[in-house]
């Protein structure tokens, strides 16, 4: 590593970022096990924490980078991330491009190293989930990360190619649409050269990598098109996106092509566009305003073109920058650009998905801390109506004692009966969970999917898959909407039910949240409106292969199902949560009666428990402050800016 390298502002703002998240894990496992600790039930919010910790510890940074072939993106990505190598690392230059589709993490996990799909499981329907759980298909190569050249050796398997003739070129998704065999770069047998991997895996101990990072590289139409998990799934649920152009060429007609089909469609705040090669319009012979005019012209035409904010378009030099941090020559570095488009993008990535999970974990503090504060007043008064009950007996004959062991006995004897309330009351919320199971239930969610591949890859023209790809849509969409009708029955059944408990026992449970599957809907809509608009005419060719639209329907199907099984996961700890107020309130409250009953007998075989009951109870006052003390520190660790 170069020791004099300028830290890139990304990288400083990923350093941050991870150490925020740090923080935060570490915060919520000190309120875990100061719960633990406590003694409190704790049912009801342990798994809220433990869901915080599950997504703070593999939460992971995606940053995707798209972009035709030879505009630089792989050079982009080395001076961004790895110019601390002292050299390239990902090929790039005059000839040597990443030539498949790559994901760039450290996952100890993970087998280690290179691993390469073979391009022709294209012509098979499985779908890349699936081919990632089959490691005996992937070709793998050791990689040596201690050593930056072998490293950068190693990784050049990223460009291999091979030639094939036309038809099997096309026969697995490239070249649909040119116009001529010159424009294939044809030889003279008719031969056409194709990567010879599908997709790669890099994963390899990093310091950016081990924070959490992740780079989807993504090159070329040919990948990009032929590929619907990438354009539908990957790319889109990205944290930032970086379109990258070329300055030298500007917004080329495939460049537009793969901006309006793959990208500008769920482009939002945190797609970018990187203008590169801007080095190529700094000639010599123009001053520096006429330079930074031209400049300027190129990034207003390519805004207009794409129909973005002329400041999400920004000139850069990747060569340039790469070199300047190299040679620690911070005039270049400036000039290059990659400054400015570093400090949006950590904006666009660091500081949103910093913002979401604290939201997150804002609302699940909320939740813990009243839980368990309405758990602690309900004890404190308890404790004191006991401490107050045993001080009012001092002086007064054994007769009371008899007489309250009489009433407390009552007491107990009538709350035993009313508890087949609480029996009926699981049993009818268990019915009405399990209706509610029945839609989000894998099997039948994805039987008409799987009905349509059957139909799909029998027709011999594929006619009518959109239009009946809508209708299933339209159908698991109004799953979804009756589901949170169903669930607001379930909340109003639970809200009544808590409040005469409240009434008749005296208890403190609070009435379920209401529980919204908007943003869960919002999600569905946005994948099946891609997908449905995928299966257009724009794609009919490629849509005649029975593979590729088997591993579109494939790809939605395992969306659809990532998404139900979240919702249901939702829903049933939703439910988990709003029962276990009841259930901790009755355990406390058998607790409470036992306690009463035996203190009173004791009380009555001999008069000196009276004092040290009593003391037992001012202890156990002061133990409950404590806790009360305790868990406002905890929850505002939280608050801590740092």
């Amino acid at each position: 590593m170069n020791p004099h390298v300028e830290t890139p502002i990304l990288t400083a703002g990923l350093f941050d970022y991870a150490e925020w998240r740090a923080e935060q894990l570490q915060r919520v496992k000190s309120l875990l096990a100061w719960l633990e600790e406590s003694g409190l039930q704790g049912d009801q919010v342990r798994p809220l924490l433990q869901q915080q910790i599950t997504r703070l510890e593999n939460d992971r940074m995606t940053l995707a980078f798209v972009a035709e072939f030879s505009r630089g993106k792989s050079e982009l990505i080395n001076a961004m991330f790895f110019s601390g190598h002292g050299q390239r690392i990902l090929p790039a230059g005059a000839g040597r491009t990443t030539m498949c589709p790559m994901e760039l993490f450290s996952d100890a996990s993970q087998p280690r190293g290179l691993r390469l799909l073979p391009i022709e499981t294209r012509l098979q329907s499985q779908t890349l989930a699936q081919w990632k759980s089959s490691p005996q298909v992937w070709t793998a190569f050791d990689l040596p990360t201690q050593d930056a050249q072998g490293l950068a050796q190693a990784l050049t398997h990223l460009s291999d190619t091979q030639r094939v003739p036309l038809a099997r070129a096309q026969e697995l998704g490239f070249f649909h649409y040119a116009d001529s065999l010159a424009d294939l770069g044809a030889d003279a047998q008719g031969e056409v050269e194709i990567p010879l991997w599908r997709h790669a895996l890099v994963n390899f101990s990093h310091p950016l990598l081990d924070q959490g990072l992740a780079i989807l590289d993504t090159p070329g139409l040919n990948a990009v098109g032929a590929e619907p998990e990438l354009t539908l799934s990957l790319i889109p649920s990205a944290n930032a996106v970086v379109f990258v152009l070329g300055a030298d060429t500007g917004v080329t007609r495939s460049d537009l092509e793969i901006w309006n089909r793959h990208i500008a469609q769920s482009s939002g705040g945190q797609t970018l566009v990187a203008l590169n090669k801007v080095d190529a319009l700094w000639d010599p012979l123009l001053t520096a305003p006429q330079i930074a005019a031209s400049v300027a012209h190129q990034v207003q035409s390519t805004a207009q073109t794409l129909r973005l904010p002329v400041d999400r378009v920004f000139p850069v030099s990747a060569h340039k920058a790469l070199l300047a941090r190299i040679q620690a020559d911070s005039a270049l570095l400036a000039r290059s650009g990659m400054g400015q488009l570093e400090s949006a993008l950590n904006r666009a990535a660091n500081i949103d998905r910093r913002r979401m999970l604290q939201a997150a974990l804002h609302d699940t503090i909320g939740l813990v801390q009243t839980e368990l504060a309405q758990q602690l007043r309900a004890q404190l008064h308890e404790a004191q109506g006991q401490l107050d009950a045993l001080l009012s007996l001092r002086g007064k004959n054994a007769n009371m004692v008899v007489l309250m062991l009489q009433r407390l006995a009552a007491e107990r004897n009538e709350f035993d009966a009313g508890m087949a309330q609480v029996l009926a009351l699981r049993a009818v919320n268990n019915r009405m969970l399990e209706k509610l199971r029945e839609r989000f239930a894998a099997q039948s969610v994805l039987r008409d999917l799987e009905q349509l591949e059957a139909r799909a890859a029998q027709a011999l023209l594929k006619v009518g898959v959109k239009a009946e790809l809508g209708r299933i849509s339209a159908d698991l969409r109004a799953r979804l909407v009756d589901a949170e009708t169903q669930i607001e029955e379930i909340r109003q059944m639970l809200a009544a039910a808590f409040t005469r408990a409240n009434s008749e026992f005296g208890f403190t449970v609070s009435a379920p949240r209401v529980l919204r599957l908007s943003g869960l809907t919002q999600e569905f809509d946005r994948v099946s409106q891609a997908y449905v608009e995928h299966l257009s005419g724009v794609n009919w060719l490629k849509l005649q292969n029975n593979a590729y639209t088997l591993r579109t329907l494939r790809a939605l199907s395992a969306r659809v199902r990532d998404l139900f099984e979240r919702a249901l996961h939702d829903v049933e700890n939703w439910d988990r949560s709003a029962i276990a107020q009841l259930d901790s309130q009755v355990r406390e409250r058998k607790k409470q009666l036992n306690r009463r009953l035996s203190t009173l007998q004791r009380i009555e075989d001999t008069k000196d428990s009276l004092h040290d009951r009593v003391g037992e109870l001012q202890a156990q006052i002061a133990q409950i402050g404590a806790l009360q003390r305790g868990l406002e520190s905890q929850v505002a660790a939280f608050d801590d800016p740092a």
